[in-house]
């Protein structure tokens, strides 16, 4: 039966580049012969190999989605047409951007196994990347602060062996970080073995609305409410923002809904919008009442008007 190279991955079908690396990273040296424990390892490795060696060539993928067990027949036409194009026998590879060879991932690991094979020292392997998110509020983002971080990720002991381990440390978020922007801690992801890199460590910051304020983006929004002579007539107000208070110029017959924007007063390169809510005073009190009562009759005021068609 034909080997399914998704399966020996433990990838989807449709599983992106990236996927395919990083699952072809892990099993390759958990079941490299010099360093793995496993059963088999040298089979299992081969086998880790020859599916990465498809999997990562957008030409040969394709070819072995399509063809299943008999892909390599079809790809031996294309070398049968670059053969009879040249009169001469030239090597066929197609790469896929972002891959690189076997070489370019593993080559450092392997040059070092093959110089130290026979020496019985240790290996050297650069620890991966991590990658984790925090959320702060607006003022934290506006202003910086400090947070201890704990998490747990998934990393490979001295023999090669998949194990869980946890990490503990504060960090410092600098003042007037964006929402989503990404904060390096070089040397802070998973630790290398022998010799090798630690991996570094990336944050997402996520800022959070709150009742005040939502942020879209880089951009804060705010409903702000007012009254109807505000509205009708223009006022000046003053409002609150992440800031502190401004002022604020409302312009005569505005409407229910109007958004003014406040340009630079958002996030890191973000802008802050005021969203105008008009609100109507309570008619509790006969005066109240009254008072309503000689608008209807002085202004005449049909809202629905041009929904009405009259």
């Amino acid at each position: 039966m034909e080997k399914n190279y998704y399966s020996i991955l433990g990838i989807d079908k449709n599983a992106s580049d990236a996927e395919i690396k990083k699952a072809y990273r892990r099993l390759a040296k958990k079941y490299h012969p010099d360093v793995s424990t496993e059963t088999n390892a040298e089979e299992k490795f081969k086998e880790v190999q020859d599916a990465y060696e498809v999997l990562k060539d957008s030409k040969k993928r394709k070819l072995y989605d399509e063809y299943d067990g008999n892909w390599q027949h079809a790809e031996k036409g294309e070398f049968d047409n670059q053969y009879a194009h040249d009169g001469a026998y030239r090597h066929y590879s197609h790469g896929s951007e972002g891959f690189g060879s076997y070489e370019d991932i593993f080559g450092e690991f392997f040059r070092q196994q093959r110089s130290h094979r026979h020496q019985n020292t240790g290996f050297d392997i650069d620890g991966q990347d991590l990658h984790t998110k925090v959320e702060i509020s607006i003022q934290d983002a506006l202003v910086g602060v400090e947070r201890e971080l704990h998490f747990v990720y998934q990393a490979l002991d001295e023999r090669g062996s998949v194990v869980q381990k946890s990490k503990k440390l504060k960090v410092k978020i600098p003042k007037y970080v964006g929402n989503h922007q990404q904060i390096r801690l070089k040397g802070q992801g998973e630790a290398g073995i022998g010799k090798g890199h630690n991996g570094d460590l990336y944050i997402e910051i996520i800022v959070r609305s709150d009742q005040q304020y939502k942020v879209v983006g880089n951009d804060i929004y705010s409903h702000i409410p007012i009254a109807p002579w505000e509205a009708a007539l223009g006022a000046d107000i003053t409002i609150s923002t992440p800031h502190g208070k401004m002022k604020l110029t409302v312009p005569a017959h505005t409407q229910s809904g109007k958004k003014m924007r406040l340009k630079g007063k958002g996030l890191i390169n973000g802008d802050y919008y005021v969203v105008l809510e008009v609100i109507l005073p309570p008619a509790v009190s006969e005066t109240q009442k009254a008072f309503y009562e000689k608008m209807k009759k002085e202004m005449a005021f049909n809202p629905r008007k041009d929904l009405l068609g009259v």
